[in-house]
């Protein structure tokens, strides 16, 4: 097929995608479009393919302009949310990958979340599914970066399973638990992350210590964590006052 006619297809499907109200016909023609993109592409490469297939050209450079805007979109929306988070003061220190001491102000995600109700078909192994747990995000303010050691703090975020108010709590024995069950762990639950190209810091169960402590009035939090990535391991103690 030439060129002319891989157009001719590639403009048809994309207007029975556009026009069409029955999604699995519109998803259909999706698919036959991008089949006919990817052809053209072996055919004649992409700067070729671009000339030959004008309407096709447009549709990608549209595509590209929406995706950077929604992606502009999305970055500004979670700045916003968190601009609009409470204040807390902070007080941390790491040591190991690098060493440093801060103080000062941070904007705070403080959530309870509720237990869930068991499924009584499909029962989580996991000890802890089913019992409330506390969710702490900690995010710099704008125009105060986090400094520790040459390095800035983006965010640090962890959870508390089975959090019930004032008290201690062993992180790392919690987290031992609920894998020797056969719980699948989300690492994505507990990780610290530096303003600029390196790999996040997660908690893992071979390390520790890994622990909170929360004050009577529960506007007080002390934590410790051993975080590890592919660069290197930190100890991240803080004092966090809730304001």
């Amino acid at each position: 097929m030439g060129l002319g006619d891989l157009a001719k297809q590639w403009a048809k499907s994309k207007a029975t995608e556009m026009l069409s109200s029955d999604s699995q016909k519109a998803a259909r023609a999706s698919s036959e479009a991008d089949a006919t993109e990817r052809e053209a592409k072996d055919a004649a490469g992409e700067q070729l393919m671009r000339t030959a297939f004008p309407g096709l050209a447009k549709w990608k450079d549209k595509q590209e302009e929406n995706q950077r805007q929604a992606e502009e979109d999305r970055l500004q929306r979670a700045r916003d949310e968190i601009a609009a988070l409470p204040v807390a003061q902070v007080q941390m220190r790491v040591t190991g990958w690098t060493e440093d001491a801060w103080f000062g102000p941070m904007h705070l995600r403080w959530e309870v979340i509720p237990a869930e109700e068991p499924d009584p078909e499909y029962p989580d192994p996991d000890p802890y599914a089913y019992r409330p747990y506390l969710s702490v995000e900690l995010h710099p303010q704008a125009g105060n970066a986090v400094s520790l050691g040459s390095h800035q703090l983006a965010g640090w975020r962890f959870q508390v399973p089975g959090y019930t108010g004032a008290g201690h709590y062993d992180l790392l024995a919690i987290a031992r638990e609920r894998e020797a069950a056969g719980a699948a762990l989300d690492y994505a639950e507990e990780y610290l992350e530096l303003d600029e190209d390196t790999d996040y810091f997660y908690c893992y169960t071979d390390t520790g210590p890994w622990s909170a402590t929360v004050s009577d009035d529960e506007r007080r939090m002390s934590v410790s964590m051993v975080l590890t990535s592919s660069i290197g391991d930190m100890t991240m103690t803080a004092d966090i006052a809730r304001e």
